[in-house]
């Protein structure tokens, strides 16, 4: 449960720091008192999107911290340790929960940080951990109400079968994949002759060239050799001339001064070594020389083979234009396309096991659907039937409530095969009909806190915050929504905003939300009431600005008539008793 709340220059709170207990507790106010800012607050500590507008005027940063206690069995405690963000043993608090931190951090630059036990986490993280803690019912679910559309989520809540439902959107996604995989191909095919033709043509081409890896800078490397055959011939002759054939070549020189000086090395040691390097040098030479011989006796003049090389290198040139590719790029691309006519070819047998696919993905899903509408109809009674007793509790007690399923419209959906469908008699002697077309702004109220009371019991969150869901009703019958709220309250922490007195009265706890302003500055505050201020609070609901001996009397005997006791017996309200 929410334990304490801290808001800091959010909108026009300054400063605030709540404390909140068990049981039904009740928010009251003038309206634009500041209710809804609190409302805000709390939304972004559980992962709503911010908006840089709520920060305070004058202030560069909001934030808004919450403390929950979280019992033993409750799923966010799994959820936190799966994520690596439980607290340590040192923080269990004495009433035997885990203490669980929040924390939300609004910058007036658009930034948005959010904490888990001070551990800074995504957005979605927080909003996803929000859901297992508190659950907001506002007005606007009055309009989620009134539109079918929504009615078959809320059957799938009371129904509790979220494997059922996981099942048939899964099935469906894959039998909806599959029939995309042959539409796709079946287009293929459609084009599949032509394009068959035209891969058949440009592979023989392809083909017939006989492409070979790197042959470009090879060719171009021999055009080279070729275009400069005689520049290239007389340059090795010269230089064979001079290493080898010349009246005094290079070698026989050298060859001569290492001999001189191996004829002195005896007379002077210190040129051994001198005389070593000349005569590697000749051998050197020698070498060099019978390879300018090699290369020179190897080196072709064929205009032939030039003309034939030339055409070799303007057929690579002109491929490569064509397919607007590198010329060694070309093979990557011609096996690219003999896997496509592969592929074509073996199209018939593709598809038609696509086609026994496709039969096995609708069996399966057919399968699902049909058992998640066996759970639906089972559901449909025991919905029916609770929301029926708890309209009975809030003073419809002619009122009669239906769930049906109907058959789809259309293809089958991720969701199923049926649609779900809230009817509602009010009265008797009046025809069932569709919630949008019979229920007033009163019976909207009491239809939706019946479902909500119902619904409560499958909801993880330990927490349920009702922001005025009372509308449109008074009297007795908002009497009636206090007392299911306040018994919502025994198993769920409940907090609720509200303009009736008679719903105020059976708050285990109350806050008074107020507006004030000084300096010319606008602030809002909370003040948790005792028993003579709660009298207070009541009557000015009752009786508006002036208060009278009537209204304080009235609002005693309300909240004589409905206050809720603790597990010690006594009011937490209540106002203290003179000693005996």
């Amino acid at each position: 449960m929410l334990r304490q709340l801290i808001v800091e220059n959010i909108a026009l709170i300054p400063y605030m720091d709540l404390e909140f207990s068990t049981g039904l507790t009740i928010l009251t106010g003038e309206t634009g008192a500041g209710k809804s800012i609190i409302i805000d607050a709390l939304s972004l500590i559980l992962g709503d999107r911010a908006d840089a507008t709520l920060i305070r005027s004058g202030t560069e940063r909001a934030t808004v911290q919450a403390c929950f206690q979280l019992p033993p069995s409750h799923v966010a405690r799994q959820w936190l340790q799966e994520k690596a963000l439980g607290q340590p043993p040192d923080t269990t608090h004495d009433q035997g929960g885990e203490e669980l931190f929040l924390r939300r951090v609004l910058s007036t630059n658009g930034r948005s940080r959010a904490f888990v036990n001070e551990i800074h986490v995504p957005l979605a993280t927080l909003a996803e951990l929000g859901a297992m803690l508190v659950e907001i019912h506002g007005q606007h679910d009055h309009q989620t109400l009134l539109d079918p559309g929504n009615h078959l989520a809320i059957l799938d809540e009371l129904a509790n079968h979220p494997l059922l439902v996981h099942a048939v959107k899964e099935q469906f996604d894959r039998w909806h994949d599959i029939a995309t995989e042959q539409k796709n191909l079946r287009q293929r095919q459609a084009d599949a002759a032509d394009r068959q033709a035209f891969l058949a043509f440009q592979l023989s081409e392809l083909e017939s060239a006989d492409l070979k890896p790197e042959e470009m800078i090879e060719l171009e490397q021999h055009r080279s050799r070729l275009v400069h055959a005689t520049r290239l011939a007389q340059a090795a002759r010269n230089a064979l001339d001079w290493l080898l054939e010349n009246a005094h070549p290079a070698a026989t020189l050298t060859g001569r001064a290492a001999s001189e000086l191996e004829a002195v090395t005896e007379l002077d040691p210190s040129l051994e070594s001198i005389a070593t390097t000349v005569r590697s040098l000749q051998y050197e030479l020698d070498d060099a020389g019978e390879r300018v011989r090699d290369y020179l006796e190897g080196l072709e003049i064929d205009p032939a083979q030039l003309e034939a090389l030339e055409d070799r290198l303007d057929l690579l040139r002109r491929l490569a234009r064509k397919h607007r590719r590198e010329v060694d790029q070309l093979p990557a691309l011609m096996h690219e396309w003999q896997a496509e006519m592969a592929q074509l070819d073996s199209a018939e047998e593709r598809e038609k096991a696509l086609d026994q696919a496709l039969t096995l993905a609708k069996e399966a899903y057919l399968q699902a659907a049909r058992s998640l509408g066996q759970s639906r109809q089972a559901a449909t009674l025991r919905l029916s039937q609770a929301v029926e007793t708890q309209l009975h509790d809030l003073h419809m007690v002619n009122a009669r409530f239906l769930v049906t399923l109907q058959a789809g419209k259309g293809e089958p959906r991720q969701t199923g095969l049926e649609d779900a469908l809230f009817q509602v008699s009010p009265n008797p002697g009046e025809p069932l009909k569709p919630l949008h077309l019979i229920a007033s702004g009163g019976e909207l109220s009491r239809i939706t806190l019946a479902l909500k009371t119902t619904l409560a019991h499958f909801l993880p969150a330990s927490t349920l915050v009702f922001d005025e869901v009372d509308v449109g009703v008074g009297g007795r019958v908002a009497a009636s929504i206090g007392a299911k709220m306040a018994h919502i309250a025994q198993e769920r922490q409940v907090l609720a905003i509200t303009h009736l007195p008679q719903v105020a009265a059976w708050g285990t706890h109350h806050l008074k939300v107020e507006k004030h302003t000084a300096n010319g500055q606008t602030t809002v505050t909370v003040t948790p009431l005792t028993w003579e201020t709660r009298i207070e609070e009541l009557a000015r609901m009752l009786a508006g600005e002036q208060i009278t001996a009537p209204a304080r009397q009235h609002a005693q005997e309300l909240l004589q008539t409905s206050r809720i006791t603790d597990a010690s017996g006594r009011d937490p309200t209540e106002r203290p008793r003179p000693a005996v």
